[in-house]
């Protein structure tokens, strides 16, 4: 079997089959082979970027070359990507190509890509709500979001209040009033329905290393499950002084790329939760590594799950597949929406348990009746 086309699928700024309330610019990417059968991926959020890495270098070293051979193409991949630079669209279109070729692998082999990782670890997968939400909004409304999710039997979500008083002083300090302002939303749900809601609070890398130990403070009376990203990824000896500022678990490690990377996180001993991105570490091959390094260090995965239906499928493989798997990230108005414009099967959420994929490969298939709209763009690189 040989690797005869790459073919990536892009979408207008206004195109509604991607109606969220971010524009992640989403990248799709199809793999076509000469036998017929078709790998899907996908990265975000640079699509320009992403296109131009995927139909050219990675192109150049991958069309004619059998797919089945995932770990292969990977390394060298990653051996070329590190001459010029380890990170960034390389990387990210990488990751959609890892996606693609591990899908081609299941449908060769007649099985999902969580039997090919090892088997099923579980019968479902539990998931937590990332509060991406169209009917309510967490800063206005989360006692109404939070019961909203406690009726569908999600019982963990995720907030991110602070992020709008990081632009004020570009997270270098956070005034006692913002302070208040920002935790409000979560006084408001803990208020309402106590222990019977986890959640956890995002920051997004916005903070610098002062006001971040006086923001964990902050919210440590809360009880969150973790906090996740409160200071800007690189400088893993700040991770260990923000670690013995509070007990609070941290969760540091969304944006970092590659094994070396997580691996340096871990030795730190401040990383209590692990969270790789699958679209922009290196794919599955990458995850499910990454996934081991934790196990060994005795530390749970929760992966990030923020792009669209194949990276929400790959996550439930892997999810699947790894002991040692904290909680898997969903959000609702995704899965249960728009993923659902693109690809032929969807993937559940009931009662805050993920169903796992059935089918040979991912599970899913791109809707091949979208690739004729107008709002969507299709580009390719033949042999």
């Amino acid at each position: 079997m040989e690797i005869t086309r790459l073919e990536t699928v892009t979408f207008a700024d206004d195109s509604p089959l991607v109606n969220t309330e971010r524009d992640i610019d989403l990248t799709m990417l199809q793999v076509h082979t000469d036998t017929g059968l078709v790998g899907l991926g996908e990265t975000f959020p640079q699509a320009g970027m992403e296109q131009a890495a995927l139909l050219g270098p990675i192109a150049d070293e991958v069309l004619g070359r059998n797919p089945e051979n995932v770990s292969a193409i990977h390394d060298d991949l990653r051996t070329y990507f590190n001459y010029y630079g380890h990170a960034g669209a390389e990387m990210r279109a990488m990751s959609a190509l890892d996606l693609a070729l591990w899908d081609l692998k299941g449908q060769v082999a007649g099985q999902p890509i969580y039997k090919l990782l090892g088997g099923a670890c579980r019968d479902s997968i539990p998931t937590y709500n990332t509060c991406y939400d169209d009917t309510y909004d967490f800063r206005d409304e989360p006692v109404e979001l939070a019961e909203s999710l406690l009726a569908d039997g999600i019982d963990s979500m995720k907030l991110w209040p602070f992020d709008e008083f990081a632009e004020k002083t570009r997270g270098q300090r956070i005034s006692d009033d913002d302070l208040a302002a920002g935790l409000e939303p979560i006084r408001r749900i803990h208020e309402a329905v106590g222990d019977r809601m986890d959640f956890a609070v995002e920051f997004h890398g916005l903070w610098a290393l002062t006001p971040a130990k006086k923001l964990a403070r902050a919210v440590e009376p809360y009880d969150p499950i973790w906090v996740e990203d409160l200071i800007r990824k690189g400088n893993f000896d700040a991770y260990a002084q923000l670690d013995a500022a509070t007990d609070i678990p941290l969760c540091i490690s969304e944006r970092l790329i590659g094994e070396y990377e997580f691996t340096q996180a871990i030795d730190t001993g401040a990383v209590d939760i692990v969270m790789p991105d699958l679209c922009w570490t290196g794919g599955l091959s990458t995850g499910k590594a990454v996934a081991s390094l934790a196990e060994a260090a005795h530390l749970p995965v929760a992966p990030h799950n923020s792009g669209g239906p194949a990276l929400h499928f790959a996550n439930a493989h892997l999810s699947a597949a790894i002991p040692n798997l904290y909680l898997m990230e969903s959000i609702r108005d995704r899965y249960d929406g728009w993923h659902r414009n693109l690809v032929t099967e969807g993937l559940d959420v009931v009662d805050g348990q993920s169903e796992l994929p059935s089918g040979a490969g991912i599970g899913t298939e791109l809707d091949r009746s979208i690739l004729e709209r107008e709002d969507v763009t299709v580009t390719e690189r033949a042999r």
